[in-house]
């Protein structure tokens, strides 16, 4: 057996399921796989836009023309940097950038755990698909597949 873990933002009521994220629960697993790396894009903060970072809600590209050289390519990336973003409210990127968030045990003594299944809402499956689209890279997008017990929760309501 051993310990089960949920991510939880105390402050929005919001909780990401690990098993919807088609992964395992325990704290190793949470810490050895893929769907881990969706942490750093909740918890981003920054109204600017830089190499590397969002480009509104799809990842930065660059337009190169016919005969562009590296220098070309260097000068066009350099023109994106530090420009003025703003992203809907909707969006998962940044979403829990200041809250309180926690990685809760289904056997510690608050009880969280159980509040959070019952009562606060799954966004695996909205960051999912979003931060799959940020992605872009097979590889490195989570997968997601709503778990029985959640499926059976949203059902119910």
């Amino acid at each position: 057996m051993g310990q089960y873990f949920k991510a939880i933002n105390l402050d929005k009521q919001e909780y990401l399921c690990p098993w919807c994220l088609c992964g395992g629960a325990k704290l190793i697993e949470w810490s050895l796989n893929p769907y881990g790396s969706v942490f750093p894009y909740l918890l981003r903060q920054s109204d600017c836009t830089g190499g590397g970072d969002l480009g509104g809600t799809v990842s930065q590209t660059i337009d190169l023309d016919a005969g562009d050289s590296i220098s070309d390519l260097i000068a066009k990336t350099m023109t994106q940097e530090g420009k003025p973003m703003s992203l809907p409210s909707s969006a998962m990127a940044g979403r829990w950038a200041g809250d309180r968030i926690a990685m809760v045990g289904d056997y510690d003594s608050s009880g969280l755990y159980t509040v959070a299944s019952n009562t606060y809402q799954n966004i695996s499956g909205l960051l999912a698909e979003e931060y799959n689209r940020f992605m872009d890279v097979d590889e490195w997008k989570v997968q997601y597949d709503c778990c029985g017990s959640c499926r059976e929760r949203e059902s119910s309501e």
